[in-house]
């Protein structure tokens, strides 16, 4: 009976170890990844974002590896970034054109998604490049909620720009965008040249949901309110306590008259 129990025993803290590092397995999140990963299913994970869904589509390019291509979610001033950093370009002896479509969904859990900028490190000689991208609800294809470009001489653009380039301005926000960002080259010369980009970065930026400023509030109003509360009962035990000691003098002075 007792060699029962004890092989019961063992069998269970083998199953409660087994669960416990399959939990902690699950819990794994990931901040960064290649192309190839993500597009096989990988998801990033970043603050209250989660970045998922990835696919991509290239022609005609010269230099282009998704198994190169790293895709990293970082965060810097409360601001959540995805960047893409390698080598991506088209090289020809004459006119040449090629195209890279890059689809992902980002989700915020923590609030709605109102700007998401973009910007590109790059070059051409005898070359156009254009990136443009758009933001939609529903699906890839859906209903677009946002649109920027970009071109060669306008990598990033100042956010007040007259006309939008860099920002999707998101209006409604969203918390789930399906986001394809579409890089056209073009070389224009017959005596050929190239066109290279070395780093996409992107960066969202959102508004916080109700509920959550609503708290904010109400936790302010509470320390305010308690705050004046402990105030209120010091200056009372305060009047009481010298209430006191003048009824006491009072007290003194009478009984010294009565001498």
């Amino acid at each position: 009976m007792k060699t029962i129990k004890k092989t019961f025993g063992i069998a269970a803290c083998i199953g409660i170890l087994a669960a416990s590092a399959t939990s902690v397995f699950a819990q794994i999140t990931f901040t960064n990844g290649t192309l190839a990963q993500l597009a096989a299913g990988r998801t990033l994970s970043i603050d209250d974002k989660i970045f998922w869904g990835f696919s991509y589509q290239a022609s005609g390019l010269s230099s282009f590896d998704p198994n190169q291509i790293i895709i990293n979610a970082t965060e810097s001033g409360g601001i959540d970034y995805l960047t893409w950093s390698g080598n991506i370009s088209l090289v020809s002896g004459g006119f040449a054109t090629a195209d890279l479509l890059l689809n992902y969904i980002v989700t915020a859990n923590a609030g709605t998604i109102n700007i998401i900028d973009q910007a590109y490190t790059g070059s051409a000689v005898n070359g156009l490049l254009a990136v443009d991208e758009t933001a939609a609800t529903g699906a890839f294809g859906g209903k677009v909620v946002g649109y920027s470009h970009l071109q060669i001489g306008d990598l990033s653009d100042p956010p007040a720009e007259t006309v939008q380039g860099d920002n999707l301005i998101i209006d409604p926000s969203q918390s789930v965008l399906y986001v394809t960002k579409d890089i056209g080259f073009g070389v224009t010369s017959a005596n050929g040249g190239f066109i290279t980009i070395s780093q996409v970065t992107q960066s969202f930026h959102q508004v916080p949901e109700p509920s959550a400023m609503l708290l904010g509030s109400l936790g302010g109003g509470l320390l305010l309110l308690l705050s004046l509360r402990g105030r209120q009962a010091r200056l009372t035990a305060a009047i009481r306590h010298f209430s006191k000691i003048a009824i006491n003098g009072m007290h003194n002075d009478q009984h010294s008259d009565l001498k």
